[in-house]
């Protein structure tokens, strides 16, 4: 299976604001002036602690991450720029740690288990709406966007979990490479893991203390995908 590609592209931030409602849908003015209101007009990132959630598994996930910061070791993963809350820098997405469990083949419904183990990954890069060959037939596991906010399994949330960090062997159950199941954010504390030095100068990661969704670390940027 091909993987979807996660995108590492570097920008400064522009400074806006952030209002965050108890049901995980996080307002935030945009580039355009929104107003900081209860509904902005560019719409809402979809940044929830828990639910359930598409997994794929990325081979280029290494070198220079969306968020900005590398690591040496532990589980990390991409996430849908819905939940990512950026297209062009760190979004607040970015240094969560989640506790993901599988529980069910997307393609294979009668397949009853094994189904993998639970494992905790943290968030550090940005996953694109198709795969790297850019051929539209893939399964669009990242493509939510405001005006349909699921993907081709009906979840609003999708990790793309990084290989090289160990993260897909450790939680797909061979030979499978895609999984429907469930994720929790849980405090980074519980992330087992050495960061190594940031890609540049002003990136982002959430402390490992930060407040889970709907509260805010690193901060979304501009509007979420219309």
């Amino acid at each position: 299976m091909k993987s979807s590609l996660a995108l590492a592209i570097i920008f400064v931030p522009l400074s806006t604001l952030v209002v965050a409602s108890p049901n995980g849908i996080v307002h935030r003015g945009c580039d355009d002036g929104a107003a900081n209101n209860s509904k902005n007009k560019c719409g809402d990132w979809v940044q929830k602690p828990k639910g359930q959630a598409s997994f794929t598994s990325a081979e280029d996930c290494v070198l220079a991450p969306s968020c900005g910061q590398n690591f040496t070791s532990g589980f990390t993963a991409a996430v849908n720029e819905l939940a990512f809350g950026s297209n062009h820098s760190f979004g607040d997405a970015c240094g969560r740690c989640f506790k993901i469990t599988p529980t069910k083949d997307p393609f294979s419904p009668k397949f009853t288990g094994p189904f993998g183990n639970h494992i905790i990954v943290k968030v550090n890069n940005l996953c694109l709406p198709h795969n790297d060959s850019g051929n539209a037939s893939q399964p669009n596991w990242c493509g939510q966007t405001v005006s349909n906010p699921l993907n081709t399994f009906n979840m609003s949330m999708h990790f793309d979990l990084c290989a090289p960090s160990g993260a897909s062997a450790a939680f797909f159950p061979p030979p499978r490479l895609a999984m429907l199941g469930k994720f929790q954010e849980v405090s980074c504390n519980e992330w087992k893991g050495s960061q190594g030095n940031p890609v540049w100068n002003g990136s982002c990661m959430a402390p490992a203390n930060a407040p889970f969704w709907p509260a805010t670390s690193c901060g979304n940027e501009g509007c979420p995908p219309p």
